[in-house]
């Protein structure tokens, strides 16, 4: 028997499985980054359009209720049923800091201006809280988008 050969095969078949295994784990690793990046796009897409309704539906809330007490029970109620709430648990247990420090700011920016309607009864679109209000939670937003967007990118690499 030829020592040479068997060693030759030995070594060549360890390498084999060697360079498949290191294959497999790196094709793991991707898809696990990939479900990962995911998952933070559809938590972050779902936040932003809850946030979004919730914010749609205090301006229409503002257009057709005349009674302070409707309004402000039409926005709470609003509020809930976008599940903004729901969501920024969401947010909490998966995002990065950064990504959660902007959406409890935008968070809270959303409900002090729902709670407008309660403080001051007779909002208008044109109010000068309210315009104040909307920058201010606009504004949040885009840095909330701006986190976001950062987030993807570093979970992307």
């Amino acid at each position: 028997m030829d020592w040479g050969t068997l060693l030759g095969t030995i070594v060549g078949a360890t390498l084999g499985i060697g360079s498949t295994m290191l294959a497999d784990h790196t094709r793991h690793r991707r898809e696990q980054a990939n479900r990962a990046h995911d998952t933070l796009r559809d938590l972050y897409s779902t936040y932003l359009a809850a946030l979004n309704d919730s914010s749609s539906a205090l301006r229409v809330i503002i257009l057709r209720e005349s009674d302070a007490m409707v309004r402000y029970q039409a926005a709470l109620d609003a509020f809930r049923d976008a599940s903004v709430l729901t969501q920024r648990y969401g947010i909490a247990l998966q995002a990065p800091s950064a990504v959660q420090e902007k959406s409890d700011r935008a968070y809270r920016l959303l409900r002090q201006w729902r709670d407008l309607l309660n403080t001051h009864p007779d909002l208008s679109l044109t109010s000068p809280e309210y315009l104040e209000g909307l920058e201010r939670f606009h504004q949040a937003l885009k840095d909330l988008q701006a986190a976001m967007r950062a987030s993807l990118i570093a979970a992307g690499r």
